[in-house]
């Protein structure tokens, strides 16, 4: 569906960026404390490999997915993994999903984490078999959220699994993560075995060519002022059309300045995105919907419905 806004949604729990006073996550002092309990690498996937969770688990990993929000401080391992197990969604980064550990490097602080964990209802406590400062968390269910290694007052690794039958057993994360605390202090006595999957971001993937003469085609239509041809190049039901038919009535004149291929390292073999410089003339009414009498920049993100690539994302942000 396409929409002026996209706001979408990733990882096992709200991932907000924000610590717990206020301020930017990754802005604490941290970096100023003494580091006495060991420390992680600064690429969660490459510092933990396929291969050590293998080792730690016995299971095998069929995929690793760094974050797309945040791609160096967390991590996805899946033992099982389906394309389209979250079929609600239409963004490919979101579909899929499987049993597995994530893995996060979060820069908050932990008295404040312990402080709002309280509000939401839930508890905490020390497992003594993890050989390292950890907090165990537990939703006011009772289920086991997620478990933290606790590195500084203001670092920690936050280890999690999917909720219920979906993921691995509290034990198993238990044990999973006794072995990282090891890892971490440099105590670790694990037999690193070769993860027995050739994983597919090992391999090249053919995302076939650029699609950009089709976002061309678009944008020109907008240009010559041919707003019904335009939104039949949309991926949209046929009163989302009417709604950016009556957008793009506003329009007085439009001009491309510059396009750009966005986000390339996201593109897959079915989505890409481009972004739009454009010089605008635009009604009253059209400013009251998104555009401005002059420079407008537009994200428009193609996806292929069936063999066809259509319009599947206008927005004014990234």
């Amino acid at each position: 569906m396409v929409s002026l806004a996209v706001v979408i949604l990733s990882g096992c729990s709200n991932q907000s960026g924000i610590a717990g006073d206020g301020s930017p996550a990754g802005n604490s002092s941290d970096a100023e404390q003494k580091i006495s309990k060991g420390d992680v690498g600064d690429n969660t996937c490459q510092y933990f490999t396929a291969d050590f969770v293998y080792s730690a688990t016995g299971k095998s990993v069929v995929k690793v997915e760094p974050d797309w929000i945040l791609p160096e401080q967390a991590c996805r391992y899946y033992f099982t993994y389906d394309p389209n197990t979250n079929s609600q969604y239409d963004d490919p980064r979101l579909r899929g999903g499987g049993q597995m550990i994530f893995m996060m490097v979060e820069n908050l602080s932990v008295e404040n984490q312990k402080k709002g964990l309280e509000v939401l209802g839930g508890t905490y406590k020390s497992e003594p078999r993890i050989k390292m400062e950890n907090m165990l968390t537990y939703r006011e269910d009772g289920s086991l959220r997620d478990i933290r290694l606790i590195i500084n007052p203001n670092r920690y690794v936050r280890i999690e699994t999917n909720s219920g039958s979906k993921g691995i057993t509290e034990e198993e994360l238990i044990q999973f993560v006794i072995k990282v605390a090891e890892m971490i202090q440099s105590k670790s006595s694990l037999e690193i075995n070769k993860n027995p999957i050739e994983l597919a971001e090992d391999q090249p993937i053919d995302l076939g060519g650029s699609q950009r003469e089709i976002a061309d085609e678009f944008v020109g239509l907008l240009s010559a002022g041919k707003f019904s041809e335009a939104v039949e190049l949309m991926d949209a039901n046929e009163s989302t059309k009417q709604m950016w038919l009556t957008n793009f009535q506003t329009l007085k004149a439009v001009t491309v300045k510059k396009v750009e291929e966005a986000f390339k390292e996201e593109w897959t073999a079915e989505r890409q995105t481009f972004k739009f410089t454009l010089e605008v003339s635009v009604t009253p009414a059209g400013e009251q919907m998104g555009w401005n009498n002059g420079v407008n920049y537009r994200w428009l993100t193609l996806q292929k419905s069936g063999d066809k690539w259509l319009v599947h994302e206008l927005s004014n942000n990234p």
